[in-house]
């Protein structure tokens, strides 16, 4: 099943529940003492500038899932936020979300795209790993979950 994807505000009301649902997930699985920063997340602003995108993916007229696009630097973009609520994993969604927004990158000009995760979310990891993203690094101090940048190339 494929979900109606909308462009939203980042700070709407779906979208913020969304991200707070995301953010308590990352919490539950990195412990109480983490802080969510706008350097790992960006702010609402960054999905508003030009050739930026903020989508949010509907079933059945409920919020499921949602998803940033920035642009980094000339010919790279950086998805951000991308979120699938647990009731609605496993059916494709965010595949789904995650192609809309590579191809919205590519649409802007870009022909790479970043992303940077945790290896606490090993789902989105295996998802990104399937959709041809590699690892351009690893980055993190000893005692502490490792933060993972990968990229694709996406033009053709």
């Amino acid at each position: 099943m494929s979900a109606e994807l909308r462009d939203e505000a980042p700070d709407s009301k779906a979208s913020q529940a969304l991200f707070g649902e995301y953010l308590a997930l990352v919490r539950e699985r990195l412990g109480a003492g983490f802080v969510p920063t706008e350097r790992i997340f960006a702010s609402h602003d960054a999905f508003g500038a030009p050739g930026a995108a903020w989508v949010v993916a509907y079933e059945h007229g409920r919020p499921v899932g949602c998803g940033g696009l920035r642009p980094l630097e000339p010919g790279v973009a950086e998805i951000k936020r991308m979120f699938v609520t647990a009731g609605a994993r496993g059916r494709g969604l965010g595949r789904q979300l995650l192609r809309e927004l590579e191809r919205r990158a590519e649409a802007g000009g870009s022909r790479r795209v970043r992303l940077l995760t945790t290896e606490v979310l090993a789902e989105a990891i295996a998802l990104y790993e399937a959709e041809g993203y590699e690892v351009l690094e690893h980055v993190g101090r000893p005692g502490e979950p490792v933060k993972i940048w990968l990229e694709k190339q996406i033009y053709s």
